[in-house]
């Protein structure tokens, strides 16, 4: 009878080592296949999700932002995106060409004639962002603030016509309004009247200067 016994708890333990083995080599193999799951996971490239670019300029700056809105390849940006980007590009090219216009007046009334850059960084309400137009038309409006400092206002007839000039291009080249002329804003007709008043009163703005109090005139295009 204890040989019975004996025996039957001997084939039962055997069982239980059998099932421990079992399981052991089982829980291996899952161990196994999930580590090479991960690892497949791993290897597969993550999916990015599209971002909408928050740069109102789209990435473009400087003689890449004018040949865009020339009219020139500008990689990733479609017809409705340039026009989109012409409705602000229309505040920076109007801040550059006041800045070029008054950094020659500023210079002439200290006397200290300088070299002017066809590139600057302009700050609008989108943002900052580098500016460039090319060096002829850059000279120009700044030479006509220089003379214009220089000349009586009554003989400004030419270098308001050297103004439009410049002005009519860039306008033109980016496809902008050219029915309003860049010295009607800039070297106004009115401007003999500001001198009586400015002599009286003591205004800060400089005669030939366009009063920051003023409005900038819309350029684009309906």
């Amino acid at each position: 009878m204890d040989a019975l016994v004996n025996a039957l708890i001997a084939v039962g333990l055997l069982l239980i080592l059998v099932m421990v083995i079992y399981l052991i080599d089982k829980v291996n193999a899952i161990e196994k296949e999930t580590r090479k799951m991960m690892i497949t996971l791993g290897e597969k490239p993550a999916t990015t999700v599209p971002t909408v670019p928050t740069d109102p300029f789209m990435g473009l700056s400087g003689k890449k932002l004018w040949d865009a809105m020339t009219g020139r390849s500008a990689e990733g940006l479609d017809p409705d995106g340039r026009a989109n980007l012409r409705n602000i590009y229309q505040v920076v090219l109007t801040k550059h060409m006041e800045a070029l216009y008054q950094d020659g007046f500023k210079d002439a009334i200290r006397g200290l004639p300088g070299e002017p850059k066809n590139s600057r960084f302009i700050t609008t309400a989108k943002g900052q962002v580098e500016s460039w137009i090319p060096s002829a038309q850059a000279n120009a409006l700044y030479q006509c603030g220089f003379k214009a400092a220089e000349t009586p206002q009554s003989e400004w007839g030419p270098i308001r016509a050297s103004m439009d000039e410049a002005g009519l291009y860039l306008l033109g080249k980016t496809d902008l309004d050219t029915s309003s002329p860049l010295s009607d804003w800039l070297m106004p007709l009115s401007a003999s009247d500001s001198a009586m008043s400015s002599a009286e009163g003591g205004y800060d703005t400089p005669i030939g200067l366009p009063d920051a109090t003023k409005s900038t005139p819309k350029l684009n295009r309906l």
